[in-house]
């Protein structure tokens, strides 16, 4: 087959990402997976980027400074980590690294749906190993299986998942590591939510490879700033694949002042997001709602039937939540993202009013 009829037909099977269309710069997104502050730290960065700016030329192409501070944060070596302008270009690097035409990849659906996007787009063949019903769970034992019959090249798990907010125990993880013979890419942008990581599993694993996005832990969706974690030899091999220059100047300075200037806010922030968590997800229930316990800063709730007609309407009230309620394996779902407390009583407000303009119509 020739390329040009290969990639043709790989833009023909797949779907871009989406996103709500045609929402009001003024509407209140509980659809986005974003932290509800921006880092405390900012005014301080923008007065000292202000006197200090050579916007004018290109910034380090190895990102050394920034290296040496995620390094420092993830208690490994800057050698050991690999900068990406955001965590969906660490997911093409991913593929363009590993990949031959007609490789396999394994996903968990339902996850995030940008590991197969990119990964087909890179010449790979898709693998499913679903999500076990009701829980959520992982199936490890067909991940395994599929991953010596199938030779799975690489294998993609979400901990915490998106879109399900659910988790994946370390040990788990680690035998599918040591038993799969594929290269696992553990997908931690959520990790905070959670308190848990794989990282330390790079000790004793070369097969093992961590994903990481500024996006939440950072507060700065944004800027894009994402990073793999790896052992030494892997992450040369990144580094020549990645862009040189994909991550700009102010996004990188902005993602070093967070690291080194903002710990205290960013620990306060994740710290308000789980009690937010934990009190929405007691008034869906209080609602009548099926709410999937989340180790996330996000919930996936079961509304059922009417999932999509209860988004419109909020949507005409200028809120947006993410309606799943389509998707195979996430029937009458949606993901709601958590925000500050104000947000968050807004948003059950509008949800009960919404209901309650139903109930009468069937009355």
């Amino acid at each position: 087959m020739k390329y040009q009829d290969y990639y043709s037909n790989v833009a023909n099977k797949i779907s871009p990402y989406q996103w709500e269309e045609g929402i009001p710069s003024n509407a209140l997104r509980f659809d986005t997976n974003t932290l509800p502050f921006p880092p405390s730290c900012l005014p301080e960065f923008f007065k000292k980027i202000k006197n200090d700016c050579p916007i004018n030329d290109y910034n380090d192409p190895k990102y050394s400074k920034l290296k040496y501070l995620v390094a420092d944060c993830e208690k490994v070596e800057p050698n050991m980590i690999s900068i990406t302008n955001s965590g969906d270009e660490a997911i093409d690097v991913l593929a363009k690294t590993f990949f031959n035409p007609g490789d396999n990849f394994l996903v968990t659906p339902p996850s995030y749906e940008m590991f197969t996007l990119q990964c087909l787009i890179n010449n790979g063949n898709l693998i499913e190993s679903p999500l076990l019903d009701k829980t959520y769970d992982v199936n490890y034992k067909d991940i395994i299986e599929k991953s010596r019959s199938k030779k799975i090249k690489i294998i993609f798990l979400c901990n915490p998942n998106n879109p399900t907010g659910t988790v994946i125990k370390i040990n788990t993880i680690e035998e599918i590591i040591n038993k799969s013979g594929s290269i696992v890419v553990v997908d931690e942008v959520y990790r905070e939510f959670y308190g848990k990581s794989s990282v330390q599993l790079l000790k004793k694993y070369n097969n093992l490879v961590i994903l990481r996005s500024f996006s939440k832990f950072g507060a700065i969706a944004g800027v894009r700033v994402g990073y793999l974690i790896s052992n030494p030899d892997l992450t040369l091999k990144f580094e020549n694949i990645r862009l040189p220059l994909g991550v700009g100047y102010l996004s990188c300075k902005l993602a070093e002042y967070v690291l080194k200037y903002d710990k205290a806010g960013m620990r306060k922030q994740i710290e308000m997001i789980k009690l937010e968590r934990k009190k929405l997800s007691e008034e869906f229930s209080k609602i009548g709602f099926t709410v999937l316990p989340s180790y996330a800063n996000f919930l996936l709730v079961k509304i059922g039937k009417n999932a999509e007609k209860i988004c419109g309407k909020l949507k005409q009230k200028g809120i947006i939540i993410r309606d799943r309620s389509k998707k195979k394996y996430l029937e009458g779902c949606v993901r709601i993202t958590v925000k500050s407390n104000k947000e968050n009583m807004f948003l059950i407000k509008a949800i009960k009013e919404v209901l309650n303009e139903e109930e009468k119509k069937i009355i």
